[in-house]
């Protein structure tokens, strides 16, 4: 993260005019990415700091919409927002590295009725096809559920700012003159210790593969898409 577009706690409250209790509310709520709130050691202590640009486009964004959606859905239509403003014709993407459209099914995109992939759906395509050819399809439906249960913006922003990776894990029982495997999907950082008797399979890197991701999802926006590629440039800024 740019240290030198960091803002402090206390500058945050006093331009936004919020609170020490709103914004820790708006962040259970799922409203402020946990990932946004990083601890720097002053010479008064430990503080917490924000992404400038970010933290205060989001809480006038907040504040805007607070009145007229509850707080419980708050976060889903953010997050549609943001999901909205990556979005890129599939025609766009056929050149992506990351894409492989017999994913596509796999991860619950609906081909017919949609032209145009979220950065949500983009990822779970990615992971899917990463994974094609060691993952049974059983197990490409166990990561897709695992995925799917935990994609929301906060985990998006934690994923693009650390070292987690999803490994594909399995796991030889026996008892009784029995002998199973079992499959497990894991979100850890790649040195992640896992029981011994446990075998990796696979493991996708969501960091450096979202960052592909955006890389061609922006590419992709240019020409008739221009628009969509500004959008985007100014929600990351």
């Amino acid at each position: 993260m740019d240290e030198e577009n960091l803002i402090s706690k206390k500058e945050v409250l006093l331009q936004t005019d919020i609170s020490y209790g709103q914004l820790y509310r708006w962040k259970r709520k799922g409203l402020i990415p946990e990932a946004w709130f990083v601890r720097r050691s002053t010479f008064t202590g430990q503080e917490t700091f924000f992404p400038r640009d970010k933290i205060l486009e989001r809480i006038e964004r907040v504040k805007a919409m607070k009145d007229t959606h509850p707080l419980d859905d708050l976060a889903d239509v953010i997050t549609q927002q943001v999901n909205a403003k990556v979005r890129v014709a599939f025609d766009h993407l056929r050149g992506a590295t990351w894409f492989d459209e017999a994913a596509l099914k796999e991860c619950g995109v609906d081909t017919a009725g949609a032209q145009s992939l979220s950065l949500a759906d983009a990822l779970c395509v990615a992971v899917a096809s990463r994974l094609r050819g060691v993952a049974r399809p059983e197990e490409q439906t166990l990561v897709q559920r695992t995925l799917r249960k935990n994609l929301d913006e906060a985990f998006l922003e934690h994923a693009a700012e650390t070292n987690l990776h999803i490994h594909l894990l399995r796991k030889k029982l026996s008892a009784g003159g029995i002998s199973a495997e079992i499959s497990l999907v894991a979100m850890a950082p790649l040195d992640a210790l896992f029981d011994p008797d446990v075998q990796r399979i696979g493991t996708v890197d969501l960091r450096n593969t979202l960052e592909r991701i955006k890389l061609d999802l922006a590419q992709g926006t240019g020409g008739s898409h221009g628009g969509a590629a500004s959008d985007k440039r100014e929600e990351e800024r």
